[in-house]
């Protein structure tokens, strides 16, 4: 295949040329390219597909590190077809998907059949996050490595298999774990607040007659996110003096969805005083672009852990990844049914889709020049390529997957969830203007982004 007439990206630079894709790959990108340069491509193209991008920016397919595809017996909520043939849509070439399933994926059965029921019903590839076995069964944990997940996931508020994760002693084994096998511990930073304390909190929401939003945003504060930040960093200092190790083994931790300047902060003090750490941590779209005082027909809609925080956080983070201090961007893609989400208020699941609004509301900030085309790419593709070892993703180059992506701006137009992939069609970016138009989308060479198309993802082994 050959993508002639590009806008290329590649090395922080946008030019003119040409792609040629051999069984998948990236074979050679050209510049400049002459009438004889091209009929040299030309006579290389084993399969005689031609396409003619039109001046159209093409860019890296985009690596999504958090999602929740649910299936199991979560279908109704979302399926590995439907989830992915959102993302296919959307220019998301790869996810990662979290272990919260029903039944959890804690155990190395329950993770190989999540990895079988995924077989042949993928249309992006997929890397599997798995929980913890009950009690710290070594052997259990070595089988679930061995099928090759991508790291382990925590969740402090409601653990997966009844281990408490505001012990010390158990994150302290955590961090040995990944230690040894350099495997990423996804961590959902978040202090339980006692009962008494969260009763105090909605009752006094409730007398001051709270917009829903903002009292979610109580129920699940900033210092308690910030709380479990520090007791991660503080038990990572420890394990790294206890076992005296070299920075080559140090345990490997990645923050989910960052949501507010105070653990933000941290981190960001811990990273600048000591390089070595194997810490990053990632923001989602949503804290970034929404806040609790927006308006929306059902405030579930925008219900989400960790919730969308007041205006001044949602501004500060933004300025950081303006600045290039923000290196990974996560959608936390979290579908639920409508009827779920039409409950009450304290009732309805934490959790909206993000697939289909991500590339549109994002990328719409790099057409209005809010931020580089060179951030948009390293954040949503170099970057999670490099941090989590996909070695042949995240770039245009040659020897790499033809993952891509080829996008133009044009005219706004709203943002409509009814019209999303996903079997959740709701938004709280729904009505968002976006200029933002994918023209196409490849995976390993194939378009991806048509109604037709067969699930050809893989399954992404671990490296281990």
């Amino acid at each position: 295949m050959i993508l002639k007439n590009g806008l290329i990206y590649n090395d922080s630079l946008l030019r003119n040329g040409v792609i040629l894709i051999l069984e998948g790959v990236i074979k050679t990108v050209t510049y400049n390219v002459t009438k004889e340069t091209l009929q040299l491509i030309k006579n290389r193209n084993t399969d005689g597909i031609e396409i003619d991008c039109g001046n159209r920016t093409v860019i890296p397919g985009i690596i999504d590190i958090h999602s929740h595809l649910r299936d199991m017996e979560q279908s109704e909520k979302e399926t590995f077809l439907t989830g992915t043939l959102a993302a296919a849509f959307s220019g998301i070439t790869t996810v990662f998907t979290m272990p919260n399933t029903k039944p959890p994926a804690v155990s190395a059965n329950q993770v190989k059949g999540w990895m079988k029921k995924a077989q042949n019903k993928i249309h992006v590839d997929v890397g599997f996050i798995a929980g913890i076995p009950r009690d710290f069964d070594f052997e259990e944990i070595t089988s679930i490595i061995d099928l090759g997940v991508v790291g382990f996931k925590i969740y402090p508020l409601n653990s997966l298999n009844g281990i408490d994760w505001t012990d010390h002693l158990n994150i302290q084994k955590l961090l040995n774990i990944s230690s040894k096998f350099q495997l990423p511990i996804f961590v959902h930073p978040d202090w339980p607040l006692n009962a008494e304390e969260k009763e105090k909190i909605f009752k006094k929401g409730v007398e001051e007659k709270l917009p829903f939003l903002k009292l979610h945003n109580k129920l699940y504060p900033t210092y308690m996110e910030a709380k479990y930040v520090n007791f991660i960093l503080e038990n990572y200092y420890k394990v790294v003096v206890d076992l005296d190790l070299i920075p080559k083994d140090y345990p490997i931790i990645h923050f989910c969805h960052i949501s507010c300047r105070d653990s933000y902060s941290l981190i960001k003090k811990a990273l600048s005083t000591n390089k070595s750490l194997n810490i990053t941590f990632e923001i989602t779209p949503h804290h970034l672009l929404l806040n609790d005082s927006i308006q929306i027909e059902n405030p579930n809609y925008a219900k989400v852990l960790p919730p969308l925080r007041d205006k001044k956080h949602a501004f500060y983070l933004f300025q950081e990844l303006k600045q290039g201090n923000v290196k990974l961007l996560g959608t936390d893609h979290a579908p639920h049914t409508s009827e779920e989400k039409e409950k009450s208020f304290l009732d309805a699941p934490s959790g909206f889709p993000g697939f289909e609004s991500y590339p549109l509301i994002v990328l719409d900030q790099v057409f209005n020049n809010e931020i580089s085309l060179e951030s948009f790419v390293k954040i949503t593709s170099e970057n999670p390529a490099m941090t989590f070892k996909l070695d042949n993703k995240g770039f245009i180059k040659e020897g790499y997957d033809a993952d891509l992506i080829i996008v133009d701006r044009g005219v706004d137009y709203p943002i409509e969830s009814k019209k999303f992939k996903s079997k959740a069609k709701f938004s709280p970016f729904q009505n968002y203007q976006t200029s933002v138009h994918i023209w196409k989308v490849f995976l390993r060479g194939i378009e991806v982004n048509i109604d037709e198309s067969n699930p050809m993802g893989n399954i992404i082994k671990g490296v281990i």
